[in-house]
This record gives structure tokens, C-alpha cells and sequence, in this order.
């Protein structure tokens, strides 16, 4: 009970962030309603690309998509009786792309919004992206293009989807309001890693470890990610090495924070997580800022090198009498 006492706030300000990242039920419908038109498209018997079938996949799917809304990603499933030669070989990935570009850019709807964004064809509608990857069966899985776009290779997305589920349920249905608040944090800094490892690394740490609130799950992601990143995930060594510096960065600030709310310094913990996640968190609402008022009135406010106020750190302001609203 102490330990939520000290944190309410914080607490709250987290769920604030969470629910102004997350995706409205008006833009679910607007998105369900676009896939479903786009499935229809691809099927219609009228389609020489032999589509037998079409699934959602990526953030999308999962429920951690974030917004603004960026893609959404769909799997169109060939008919491989239909594509392969007389050996039996799958045709080049990039001949079937061009065939998808071509299809697709015919149509009233898509024309002049279609383009290829490796390994998919990209159409872009309303500002959001709708990512199709065609794909053929393979075992378990998936044979999609390589990025190379002169081969195939294996992918299992519904054992992602599925671990996801499990874990999420787990967990209290909150690891995925936890995956929402680092992807968030990660695009606000040039998408250092990649979406669904982010996805990969909270299910491994929290397969069997629950976490007990927002605070403590987003700190715990922090604390043990740089051991389940790697190099092969990363396009370069360099966006490597800068992600696991900006993950221990992020780590040492939450300690921090943690140390001050167990000092029952709150509002300092609030200011180091409002550095971290920037504009979506919360700022100060009326209550914080009548305690700046009355730290001012009594020359103990401070303003530090970022220009954050504080009671603790930085430069004292010189006191007044402050102000907020009808302060009677």
C-alpha cells in the first residue's frame, strides 16, 4: 500500500501517456474498414495474382500499434501451385512485387497511391500506410521476400502474435500498455530498434515474472533489455552499440526516479520521467503547481539546465509571492 501512496501520481501520469498514444475505436474502424475493402481486391476472382487469402500482422494485429498511425501490415498468401515453374521453384520475389505494384495501381481506390517500400507494396490512404508482403505457405509459417528481393525466407508471425497473447494475459492484460510506452519512447528517438524486437524482449522477460504496476514493468523492460538485443536484428553495428547506450541511459535515469519516490520526492521522479518520454507525458497539473507556488514563496525552487523546475537541483529563483489561478 506504501508503495502505490508514493507513486499515485506517477502512476496516473503513465496511464495518461499510455491512453494518448493508443489508438482510438474510430480509427479501428476506419482501419478494419480499409483491410476489409483491400481483402476484397485481392481475392475477387477477377485478380490474376492468386491471393487465396489475406491477414492483419504487425502492431496492428497485436495491439500495440501507436498513434499517429503510421503502417499496418498485411500478409496476401499466393496460391503456390499457381506461381511456381515446371521445376518447382517459387519465381523471383521482386517479379512478384512489380505484379502486386502493377495490380494494385490499376485500381480507382489505390491509383497514384501505390509505390514498393522493400519487401512489401506500400499504399498509402488517409496518411497511413498499408504494408501488403505476399507470402506462401511453408510448414508452419511463412516464405516472404527477402530484403535482398532476390530470395525467400522463413517468418512465423502468429507464434509472435500468439506468445504475445499469453504473455499479455499473464501478465493482467498490461504488457501490452507496457510495449506501448517504450515503442513510444523509441520513435521519439529515431526508432533506434525494431518494432516487434521490442515486442520479442518484454514477452522473454515477462513470460514468467510478472511485473506489479505500469511503473515497475517499464523500468524492468529497461533494466534487462540490452542483455536479449542482437547485432543480427540491427541494420548496422552502430545502431547496435547506439541503442544499447540509449537503453542504459534510460535505466540509470528510472533508478533514479525510483530512489526518489522511495524518498517520497514524487514530483522530482514525475520530472525524470516527463525527460524521458517527452510531450506525450503529462506536465504539472494544478496540485504540483501549487506546490511550485508555495517552494517559490518560500526560495526553494529551482530551475535546472534543461529548464525543468525543481525543489532539488539547478539554479534557485529568486522567491515570490507565485501565482495559480485564484490562489485565495
Amino acid at each position: 500500500m506504501l508503495k502505490f501512496t508514493n507513486m499515485a501520481k506517477l502512476i496516473k501520469k503513465i496511464t495518461e501517456m499510455i491512453e494518448k498514444i493508443s489508438v482510438t475505436d474510430k480509427q479501428e474502424d476506419s482501419i478494419t474498414s480499409s483491410v476489409e475493402n483491400l481483402n476484397n481486391k485481392l481475392t475477387h476472382e477477377d485478380c490474376d495474382l492468386y491471393v487465396k487469402e489475406t491477414f492483419t500482422n504487425g502492431s496492428w494485429e497485436r495491439d500495440t500499434i501507436l498513434r499517429p498511425l503510421d503502417d499496418v501490415d498485411v500478409f496476401a498468401v499466393l496460391d503456390k501451385d499457381e506461381w511456381i515453374d515446371e521445376d518447382g521453384n517459387l519465381p523471383n520475389p521482386q517479379t512478384v512485387l512489380t505484379n502486386f505494384k502493377d495490380y494494385l495501381n490499376e485500381i480507382g481506390d489505390y491509383k497514384g497511391k501505390v509505390s514498393q517500400s522493400r519487401p512489401c507494396v506500400t499504399i498509402e490512404l488517409s496518411k497511413i500506410n498499408f504494408d501488403v508482403l505476399p507470402s506462401f505457405e511453408d510448414g508452419n509459417g511463412y516464405l516472404i521476400p527477402n530484403h535482398d528481393l532476390k530470395s525467400w525466407t522463413f517468418t512465423n508471425p502468429i507464434r509472435l502474435s500468439q506468445r504475445l497473447e499469453d504473455t499479455d494475459k499473464y501478465c493482467d492484460y498490461s504488457l501490452k500498455k507496457i510495449i506501448k510506452a517504450v515503442k513510444y519512447w523509441n520513435r521519439e528517438n529515431d526508432k533506434m530498434i525494431p518494432s516487434y524486437i521490442i515486442e520479442e524482449i518484454a514477452i522473454n522477460i515477462f513470460e514468467t515474472d510478472k511485473f506489479s504496476d505500469l511503473e515497475e514493468g517499464i523500468r524492468l523492460w529497461f533494466s534487462n533489455a540490452k542483455s536479449h538485443l542482437n547485432l543480427k536484428d540491427f541494420t548496422s553495428e552502430k545502431k547496435f552499440n547506439s541503442s544499447k547506450d540509449n537503453i542504459e541511459e534510460v535505466k540509470q535515469k528510472l533508478e533514479e526516479a525510483k530512489e526518489l519516490i522511495n524518498s517520497n520526492q514524487e514530483l522530482e521522479a514525475i520530472k525524470i520521467w516527463k525527460e524521458i518520454f517527452g510531450k506525450e507525458f503529462p506536465t504539472a497539473d494544478i496540485e504540483e503547481a501549487k506546490n511550485f507556488s508555495n517552494e517559490l514563496i518560500k526560495g526553494n525552487l529551482k530551475i535546472n539546465s534543461s529548464g525543468l523546475l525543481s525543489t532539488t537541483v539547478g539554479k534557485t529563483i529568486t522567491s515570490s509571492k507565485g501565482y495559480y489561478g485564484d490562489n485565495k
